[in-house]
């Protein structure tokens, strides 16, 4: 499924001891890779769900009808693929100096799962504009499987 969030301003968990309203209080401004392990240790304590709903809520444009409705879905999806084990970065796609993309694997006891984030700098703050997951096994790996092998020489 993919979720389109236009403008989504972020801020999430910090890698140690922030929580993402604690990080909005600071004025954190996490950079994505700090926002995504945010979320990632969210899961690792069975709570992706909220870990969702934070970074959702903290954008004042989004309904807290609609935060509630996705992170729902989100923990129904993930509720299906059992304990979660660790993620990784697939791929790191810097656009420009203001906008990247992060793909990433999260591996689950009964299959992975792949999350794409779209973060952009504003100037202020980097800020999650897209968020695209796919547990479907058969669509998951599409972008990897088109991509020509890399042959050394």
């Amino acid at each position: 499924q993919t979720y389109f969030l236009w403008p989504l301003a972020l801020v999430a968990a910090s890698l140690l001891t922030f929580t993402t309203a604690q990080a909005q209080q600071a004025g954190a401004n996490l950079s994505p890779k700090q926002q995504i392990t945010g979320f990632y240790a969210t899961c690792k304590n069975g709570e992706g769900g909220k870990g969702l709903r934070e970074l959702l809520s903290t954008n004042p444009a989004v309904k807290p009808a609609e935060v509630d409705q996705v992170a729902r879905g989100f923990e129904g999806l993930l509720s299906q693929m059992g304990k979660f084990l660790d993620f990784n970065i697939s791929r790191e796609k810097v656009i420009s100096d203001r906008t990247v993309v992060i793909r990433c694997i999260a591996h689950f006891e009964r299959q992975p799962f792949v999350n794409e984030f779209t973060f952009y700098d504003s100037g202020d703050k980097w800020r999650l504009v897209h968020l695209r997951y796919d547990a479907n096994l058969a669509t998951m790996f599409a972008d990897e499987l088109r991509e020509p092998e890399k042959t050394e020489n």
